[in-house]
């Protein structure tokens, strides 16, 4: 299903690229673009502060003055700060899935695929506490959905639930440090990245300026047409009917809605434990194999070094797109200083250094190319000794179409008529010297089709190929050795569903000798028009996934609270020692009885309309000398209730008696703390 999944993607890259060059296709660069998304987000949101006022009490009212003064800057800029930010989620999703149709998380490439999990973890949670902040009705559900989350994990004294039971009672000071983890989280970003990238070369980390400038303006667009969504303020004792949600962020209010906290607790870690899984998982199953050896899995994929044949020439370690190739002490006597070795955590079989490799001391086990080039000689020889004509090759890359396992040869021969079509691994893995050979074995043309994907499997390699074949990198073509054919030689980029596009092509090259090589989507105006469509497309479901209204999962029935601290009557129980137990003990200590003092239980009776329910509440702490502490629940019905309350603590029976009046969606809250006494909130 992977494959076919990368297949749908390679074909709409296709189309895509046959108006916009590959640097400018958003789908094809999601993850440079998920970093220009999160690079606005930061200079937005350090903007919005112009506006935003980092207080409990006045954060709502700052954003309320920005909504309702129609389109305005700050409101432009906060909508602006929102759209970059759902826009970075989504750029991530899809970067996400890409890398995993590709199969791009087997084998040295576990660490990119584990980093960027955490990654997306990291920026799901800057955004949670960025909804936090505004502090209107989704920002409530978002406040108990998260004290919940806590409260299940049993290291904190108190229920921090009961401080988000009433507006009286939700404290400043932790408002003010979800505001400082919003403003200092996205330095680990930094991190994350770095970690993500490091066994990467040559990374660029933004896209080309155009498409940037191009996203900014669509943004800057969306943003003045939809300002941001704002709620009512949030009022803890109430429950909104419906809330606008941003699906891109606030979708675990929805796992709350339906699990317990334990629950909740297993379905997050759960995911994110399957979804860093996935190199374990995965990654043997989809571990590169040849084609004949059927659904066994194979290991071996990487890179294997023949020492003998190295001349220390470093074009491998230059090449390596995944820094797995460096020169090392040499070991066998030969007139050079050093050798090649590919680091095992690294490589990933992408066949780049094959290709680099004019001595053939690089080989891929499952592809080599000391027997695999043989092989396809001595196929076009067998052609040329028939003399039906001129022999024309084809050399396909496999990651073009998906893989080996969607390389469909009868096709191919369809689509390149009058071509001896083979299949090798990726075009980097093509040397020069073996087209040398091909050429001067009597072979007319050798037409290299390789993968025209932004996301291609082997990275810079492709680009390395064309520049060796045209002479202008090392090992580069040698014309006189390939019997002075000089014009005999094309790399045409290939996506899915390509098939006319190439024919084109090759027919021009064939017909009237066509010196150009790669193909370039010339940028045009229905380039122009296709990226704005595409860009539209994104900002659509970025907007819309923004502006969800979702009725309220909790129910309407309303709900007498009772929140209470107490402290049952201190006791100090006397443990006896036995004689022997004082032998044991020095002198000092021998006291006649020990006894650490504790808490007895407080009895609480809670009376709705005459009906009278009666709980004991053991004191907390491992020696029970704390607080009894709780939050009893309990459905009313609609209209009045005569409520009375009874407790007794250290000091005596408190009692409390009152009418609450029940109305929909709300709560009607009852506190109790020794200070204070009982109180209706």
């Amino acid at each position: 299903m992977l494959r076919a999944l990368d297949a749908q993607w390679a074909r709409w890259d296709g189309w895509v690229q046959r108006h916009l060059p590959a640097e400018d296709n958003p789908w094809a660069q999601t993850g440079r673009l998920a970093n220009w998304s999160l690079v606005l987000a930061v200079f937005s949101g350090i903007a919005l502060l112009i506006w935003y006022r980092s207080s409990l009490h006045q954060a709502h009212d700052s954003l309320a003055v920005l909504a309702a003064s129609g389109r305005s800057l700050g409101g432009w800029v906060r909508a602006l700060h929102r759209y970059s930010s759902d826009l970075a989620m989504l750029f991530i999703a899809l970067h996400a899935l890409r890398m995993l149709t590709a199969l791009k998380f087997t084998g040295a490439r576990w660490l990119p695929w584990v980093s960027g999990v955490g990654m997306i973890v990291m920026v799901w949670f800057i955004g949670w506490t960025g909804y936090w902040l505004v502090w209107d009705q989704p920002a409530r559900q978002i406040a108990v959905t998260s004290m919940g989350f806590l409260d299940a994990l049993p290291i904190f004294g108190e229920p921090l639930g009961r401080l988000f039971l009433t507006d009286r009672l939700v404290p400043s000071l932790l408002f003010f440090v979800v505001f400082f983890l919003h403003m200092l989280l996205p330095l680990l970003i930094a991190v994350g990245l770095a970690a993500h990238l490091v066994r990467l070369t040559r990374v660029k980390l933004l896209p080309d300026r155009r498409l940037k400038i191009a996203l900014v303006v669509a943004l800057g667009i969306a943003a003045w047409m939809v300002p941001a969504p704002l709620d009512p303020p949030a009022r803890m004792a109430e429950r909104p009917e419906v809330l606008t949600v941003d699906a891109w962020y606030l979708s675990p209010l929805a796992l709350a809605s339906r699990f317990e906290k334990g629950g909740l607790w297993l379905a997050i870690a759960g995911v994110g434990l399957l979804g860093a899984g996935v190199p374990w998982l995965l990654g043997r199953r989809f571990a590169p194999r040849r084609q004949d050896e059927g659904p066994r899995p194979s290991a071996l994929f990487q890179t294997t070094v023949e020492i003998g044949r190295c001349h220390a020439c470093t074009q491998c370690e230059q090449d390596c797109p995944y820094d797995a190739v460096h020169m090392v002490p040499r070991t066998d006597g030969k007139p050079w200083d050093h050798q090649a070795w590919v680091d095992p955590t690294r490589c990933v079989g992408c066949g780049v250094c094959v290709g680099s490799c004019d001595s053939e001391a690089m080989h891929l086990p499952w592809f080599d190319a000391v027997a695999e080039e043989p092989a396809i000689q001595a196929v076009t020889q067998a052609a040329l000794t028939q003399g039906t004509g001129p022999v024309r090759v084809a050399l396909v890359a496999w990651d073009a179409v998906g893989g080996v396992q969607r390389f469909d040869e009868s096709a191919w021969r369809r689509t390149l008529p009058g071509y001896q079509v083979h299949g090798v691994p990726t075009a980097a893995w093509v040397r020069p010297k073996f087209v040398e050979r091909l050429l001067a074995g009597g072979i007319e043309r050798v037409l290299v089709v390789r993968d025209g994907r932004g996301e291609s499997a082997a990275r810079d390699g492709n680009r390395w190929a064309e520049q060796r074949l045209m002479g202008e990198r090392k090992p580069a073509f040698r014309p006189q050795r390939a019997g002075g054919h000089d014009d005999a030689i094309r790399v045409f980029d290939f996506t899915p569903g390509g098939e006319a596009g190439l024919q084109q092509r090759v027919a021009a090259w064939s017909a009237a000798g066509d010196g150009a090589s790669t193909f370039s989507t010339a940028r045009s105006w229905r380039g122009a028009v296709v990226l704005a469509g595409v860009l539209g497309l994104l900002l659509a479901l970025t907007v819309g996934g923004s502006h969800l209204r979702v009725t309220n999962p909790e129910g309407v029935a309303p709900e007498l609270v009772l929140s209470f601290k107490a402290f049952g009557p201190r006791e100090t129980a006397a443990t006896e020692r036995s004689a022997e137990e004082l032998a044991k003990l020095p002198v000092h200590m021998r006291g006649a009885s020990v006894g650490k003092p504790h808490r007895l239980p407080v009895e609480v009776t809670l009376t709705v309309d005459g009906e009278a329910n009666t709980r004991t509440y053991d004191a907390k702490g491992i020696s029970r000398d704390g607080p009894a502490i709780d939050v009893w629940r309990v459905n009313l019905e609609l209209g009045a209730h005569v409520v009375e309350i009874r407790l007794r603590d250290e000091a005596g029976e408190q009692r409390w008696q009152g009418t609450v009046e029940a109305r929909e969606r709300h709560l009607n809250v009852i506190t109790y703390e020794p200070t204070e006494g009982f109180r209706l909130e």
